[in-house]
């Protein structure tokens, strides 16, 4: 058929109504997406949530993928599986296809190049006889790890995973020597191995933790400030389970110490707190059972004063869900607002540390007046329930500025109860 007898037919087809079914995937061209086995990709997109789509896959008898979708609302969800490396020129290819009135158009494909499998880096670990130590195992496969080591020489529990890092605990049971293999959960696949060696290695400072800054300000107890102290038992490499960890300053003024009781993980040690701005060094010691205390390292120590606004963050940081979880109101009720934000996030503790009011000033103010109003003082005054005339609840903003130009914000929203469901 020449090109003109296409076109006429085409044009008669139209007039009469006839529908072409002829297949359109060719149409769409694919886009290339490469994997490397025991991963999965998530090709999710959005669509009409009247449009109702399907998928086929070629090239795939041997099982390359595994292919999961379904339409859900505005979406069509669309995860592929990579089970085991393409050979060269031989790829699976996904068509999504929309379907209405029994015709299926092509409206996307993707092309499958699953990769060789790759093993993983792992460092060697030293540990001591009968301390814990945590570390992380990179693993951007979608399997766990299987972990096969010298049970005799060392144990491994509390496993957890976080985005494509693995955090096992090993314990130093015995002086020694182990492989550890980690395969695909699952498989006989090796991602990796490494080596422990449990023995009686010095302890000394870590050195990334030879520098060290914390912060201070006078409006706050500084063990309870963020970033206001320095836990010793952090920083200590290669600790023994006897071992006890002390410090000694070159001002002892400019800080205090609390004890730290000995963990899973941490040994007994102190945490070093500011009390006021400046430049220290620590001399850090090990004391083993009855032997005389040794010094295992130094740590340059710089105290840092804190914005105002710190110490509010750190207060509302304890406060677990805060003033609005923890108050109710009525129509025709007030709350005073200003006083309890002060008394629990800028004034907890003891007097000394407190506030002066020419240090920072407070503002709220509420989205829906008309529920609930906020006066120039803080206070705030329910007119009505939040459901009243089909409205949207109420948002209530407050915001402090201080005298170092540091501004916290706050927000939430009260229960607004009418006055006889109080009992």
């Amino acid at each position: 058929m020449t090109k003109k007898m296409m076109a006429l037919f085409l044009v008669l087809c139209s007039l009469c109504g006839m529908v072409l079914c002829a297949p359109s995937a060719a149409a769409v061209s694919a886009q290339k997406k490469t994997m490397l086995p025991y991963t999965s990709l998530n090709l999710t997109f959005h669509k009409a949530e009247e449009d109702s789509y399907a998928c086929t896959v070629a090239n795939n008898k041997e099982g390359y993928i595994k292919v999961t979708a379904y339409n859900e609302g505005t979406d069509y969800w669309m995860m592929v599986y990579a089970k085991k490396t393409t050979p060269a020129n031989r790829y699976p290819v996904i068509t999504v296809y929309r379907e209405e009135n029994g015709t299926k158009t092509a409206v996307k494909k993707f092309q499958i190049v699953v990769g060789k499998f790759k093993k993983i880096a792992m460092s060697d670990v030293n540990i001591n006889k009968g301390i814990s130590k945590r570390i992380a195992l990179e693993n951007f496969y979608d399997p766990s790890y299987k972990l096969e080591y010298n049970k005799k020489i060392i144990k491994i529990s509390n496993t957890y995973r976080d985005g494509k890092k693995l955090y096992p605990t090993i314990t130093g049971l015995k002086n020694g020597k182990t492989t550890v293999k980690a395969y695909l959960s699952g498989t006989k696949t090796l991602a990796g191995s490494f080596s422990v060696r449990v023995g009686d290695f010095k302890a000394g400072v870590k050195k990334d933790c030879q520098n060290v800054t914390i912060y201070y300000n006078k409006h706050i107890d500084a063990r309870y400030l963020k970033r206001g102290t320095l836990d010793v038992s952090r920083v200590i490499n290669h600790f023994h389970a006897n071992g006890v960890y002390s410090v000694k300053s070159s001002n002892a003024k400019l800080i205090g110490t609390i004890s730290v009781a000995k963990g899973t993980l941490n040994p007994k040690a102190v945490k070093v707190f500011g009390k006021n701005t400046g430049k220290v060094t620590l001399t850090v010691y090990e004391k083993r059972g009855k032997a005389k205390a040794t010094k295992i390292g130094t740590i340059r120590l710089t105290i840092k004063k804190a914005k105002d606004s710190e110490v509010y963050a750190s207060y509302r940081a304890l406060d677990n869900e805060g003033i609005f979880y923890d108050n109710v109101i009525s129509p025709g009720e007030s709350f005073d607002l200003k006083s309890a934000v002060v008394k629990r996030y800028l004034n907890k503790g003891k007097a000394a540390y407190h506030f002066a009011a020419n240090e920072y000033t407070f503002t709220a103010s509420s989205d829906r007046p008309d529920v609930i109003s906020v006066d120039e003082n803080g206070i705030c005054h329910c007119h009505a329930l939040d459901f009243a005339d089909g409205g949207e609840a109420h948002q209530i903003r407050y915001k402090i500025v201080f005298k170092d130009d540091s501004v916290a914000n706050g927000s939430g929203q009260f229960d607004i109860i009418e006055k006889d469901a109080e009992e």
